[in-house]
């Protein structure tokens, strides 16, 4: 399992955001939340509290919770960079066309119902693309 679990839906004292962090020396999930407050009025009086808790799991008691649609895990790895999808459909489209115009070349070797059916999935895949292309405008 990951490392980090997030909130999805509240639970007891959890909120949407919070997270879990695997601890080694304890083998849980463990949220700590600290809150303090500080108050001061006219007359010179102060008021300050704080609030810690910490909050253990047991990795089977997480894995019910994400089960159940109150925990996701969250990946550690750096998150990827925005493709935008109209540029990921030409670059399919130059892809698939190169496979299709190759297409003799490549599969020489192979019987003729095989290179058939490739070259009827290449045009239908170049189809779909080219419909999902003709939405941008």
């Amino acid at each position: 399992m990951a490392k980090t679990l997030t909130v999805i839906d509240p639970f007891f004292v959890m909120e949407v955001g919070d997270t879990f962090e695997w601890n080694d020396d304890d083998n849980m999930y463990v949220a700590n939340h600290a809150e303090e407050f500080h108050k001061s009025d006219d007359s010179d009086s102060e008021i300050r509290s704080t609030y810690q808790s910490n909050f253990a799991i047991s990795v089977d008691y997480a894995k019910e919770l994400i089960t159940d649609g109150y925990l996701e895990e969250t990946s550690n790895e750096p998150k990827k960079a925005f493709t935008n999808v109209f540029d990921e459909i030409n670059r399919l489209i130059d892809k698939y066309e190169d496979e299709k115009n190759n297409l003799q070349e490549d599969m020489a070797n192979m019987p003729e119902c095989l290179k058939v059916e490739r070259a009827t999935v290449l045009n239908n895949v170049l189809s779909v693309l080219d419909h999902l292309k003709e939405l941008k405008k």
